[in-house]
């Protein structure tokens, strides 16, 4: 049975990943969507969010590999196959990153702010940022 859910996991200390699954306001259906985001210096907000991914991803292997191969999905709902295999991919992301999930509701910015806080799980890096 697929659940809702909201996942943020940490990259750096700047920079974050959301997956989500979610009913959204007066959709019939949940659906399924990634963000990213980067702190501006300081944290008192952020200074690039939303739909930066291809910016923000390519240095993390994993996050990225997930990003590309779901992407196509995006503000989509998912068949119970397809939800299946994306909370195994998404495995991974809780392997390697430090996160936060919830199946309730999603994270204010403190919270999110607050896991950026944390020393980022050493991971391997594909290539340098742009």
């Amino acid at each position: 049975m697929k659940k809702e859910f909201f996942a943020v996991f940490q990259l750096s200390k700047t920079e974050i990943f959301e997956v989500n699954y979610y009913t959204l306001g007066n959709n019939l259906h949940p659906y399924f969507s990634t963000t990213s985001a980067i702190f501006e210096r300081g944290k008192r907000d952020y200074c690039r969010c939303g739909q930066c991914q291809k910016f923000v991803l390519p240095k993390y292997d994993d996050a990225y590999y997930f990003y590309k191969k779901w992407d196509y999905m995006h503000t989509k709902d998912l068949t119970e196959k397809q939800y299946t295999e994306m909370v195994n991919d998404m495995e991974i992301l809780f392997e390697k990153y430090n996160n936060i999930y919830s199946e309730v509701r999603c994270f204010s910015f403190d919270e999110i702010k607050e896991l950026s806080k944390r020393t980022p799980k050493k991971h391997k890096k594909i290539r340098n940022a742009a």
